[in-house]
């Protein structure tokens, strides 16, 4: 089974305009050229420094890797560095088989349990930047593998002994109000019962502009059961803090309704990202358990692999090492 980038595709159904394969293009003269811009003529300067540098790496994959040109964001815009053209294979965005088929297992249990969650395919296809590909990269890939994830799940519950199962996009059908899922939710197993992590992931999000309306009066009732500092929703209710505030009152709710031993809200994103981290940090200051949310890096995972070596460079060239698209100093 191979796990290597293969990103040729079609442009459309009526055109037979076949785009090269990644390895045809990364083994041309200068492929692995820093971009300018990357190519020079696609917006990249949009968002914050943060945002701006993970697009134009996101960008130099899609030249060096894929060998497609950009795609536009929306109808008659410009071209964006980190988009992909419409008609894009599935494949070129989530490369690995493992990946593609957790997409389907969890738009199969969005439809079949009427759960609340949305998988935006559009966004999945084609947008290089996103955190929910970059989810189904690497927790749909590990459903496949579930054991293999357990040393990262260790680090965050020392007593797991094995992997149930790693589902994404997934939210009890029944008993939560929040009309969220979490991203990936993974179930182990321990000698006591079953233990779950309710995860976050983001990646070049701007948390800042997250969740921008005022907490319903139902977010505010559900602090105010439990498990949070007197105030807490007043202290939260901000934008910013909203989303993190949010997920770890699901993860609240799918512990109390008893099928679970523990659980814990976590937060992944990558090691870099201070605004995640301190993010977290303000949240869960807010929380009687201060440990109950809390962050793991990206790269904590990926480096928790053992084996899969494949899949771990294409990953890591994808999303964790930047350097071939800093920019000159």
């Amino acid at each position: 089974m191979s796990s290597s980038c293969r990103c040729s595709w079609r442009r459309s159904t009526t055109s037979r305009t076949i785009w090269p394969s990644a390895r045809a293009v990364a083994d041309e003269p200068g492929a692995h050229r820093r971009p300018a811009g990357p190519c020079g003529r696609c917006p990249a300067r949009a968002g914050n420094k943060w945002q701006r540098r993970l697009r134009r790496h996101q960008g130099w994959w899609r030249e060096t890797h894929c060998g497609v040109p950009a795609g536009n964001i929306a109808t008659r815009s410009k071209p964006v560095v980190s988009m992909l053209p419409d008609g894009v294979d599935l494949a070129v965005n989530l490369w690995t088989p493992e990946a593609r088929e957790s997409l389907g297992a969890a738009e199969a249990d969005l439809d079949a349990g009427k759960r609340p969650g949305m998988i935006q395919m559009d966004r999945v296809r084609r947008n290089l930047l996103s955190s929910q590909p970059l989810c189904f990269n690497l927790f749909g890939y590990l459903a496949a593998h579930p054991e293999a994830a357990l040393p990262w799940i260790r680090s965050l519950a020392p007593d797991a002994d094995g992997v149930s199962s790693i589902r994404l996009e997934w939210a009890p059908a029944t008993g939560t109000f929040t009309g969220s899922a979490f991203d990936a939710f993974i179930e182990y197993r321990t000698g006591r019962g079953t233990g779950f992590l309710g995860i976050e992931c983001k990646y070049a999000e701007n948390l800042a502009k997250s969740q921008v309306k005022p907490a319903a009066e139902k977010f505010r009732t559900a602090t105010a059961d439990g498990g949070w500092h007197a105030g807490a929703a007043e202290a939260l209710d901000k934008m910013g803090l909203r989303q993190f505030w949010y997920n770890t009152l699901l993860a609240q709710l799918v512990e109390r309704a008893g099928e679970h031993t523990r659980g814990r809200s976590v937060v992944v994103a990558l090691a870099d990202d201070v605004t995640a981290r301190s993010t977290v940090d303000t949240v869960a200051a807010e929380l009687v358990d201060p440990e109950y949310l809390v962050f793991g890096s990206i790269e904590e995972v990926v480096d928790s692999i053992e084996g899969h070596d494949g899949w771990r460079d294409t990953f890591r060239r994808r999303y964790l090492d930047l350097s071939p698209s800093d920019e000159p100093a």
